[in-house]
């Protein structure tokens, strides 16, 4: 990300914890319990592509979601084919933002406007467009992995204890995200 990037993310930033409603009421709910699941990613290779479709396929085979919608942003000028739409996929790229670096576009203001039970940020590493979608959705519970500049936007933040890959991070979200509010088994006497 050049100099210019770093000052523009700074104050979309800026005005983005403006707009933030502080009374929000978040509704956790357990993955396997929801309905509508949303999922953000930082796609710059295909191979981080791949294990967010892994995991999406897994979520559906395994919990019986099919109501599972991805959004990925590209930082590239073009989407490469690996990212054009798929069924539960979409991706925006560089083109996609105005000078402040905010997504626009149908793509991002219908994935906006849905109200997911929970939203999950897969990303590792600071991506303001992303982290703009996160503020703005309208999900009603966001996830996401510990980040100071991004406990503003998310309702539980998962500590990776030094995970740096992707796959960490989803097994991690994955893992915690199946432990809130699970259904309570009857003890056999």
């Amino acid at each position: 990300m050049s100099v210019l990037d770093g000052i523009k993310d700074w104050f979309g930033r800026r005005a983005l914890v403006k707009q933030i409603v502080p009374d929000r009421v978040p509704i956790a709910k357990n993955l396997a319990m929801s309905v509508k699941v949303g999922i953000i990613y930082y796609s710059h290779e295909e191979e981080a592509h791949a294990q967010v479709r892994n995991y999406v396929k897994k979520i559906k085979e395994n919990l019986g979601l099919t109501r599972i919608m991805a959004l990925g942003y590209f930082p590239g000028k073009e989407l490469p084919f690996y990212l054009h739409a798929k069924l539960n996929f979409d991706a925006f790229c560089h083109k996609d933002l105005n000078w402040y670096r905010v997504p626009h576009g149908n793509v991002v203001q219908n994935f906006i406007a849905e109200e997911y039970d929970i939203l999950i940020d897969l990303t590792l590493q600071d991506q303001y467009p992303l982290q703009f979608i996160m503020a703005k959705s309208h999900a009603r519970f966001k996830v996401g992995r510990l980040d100071n500049k991004s406990a503003h936007f998310l309702d539980m933040m998962i500590d990776t204890a030094g995970a740096d890959s992707l796959a960490q991070l989803i097994s991690n979200m994955d893992k915690y995200l199946l432990m809130i509010n699970a259904p309570k088994v009857a003890a056999l006497n």
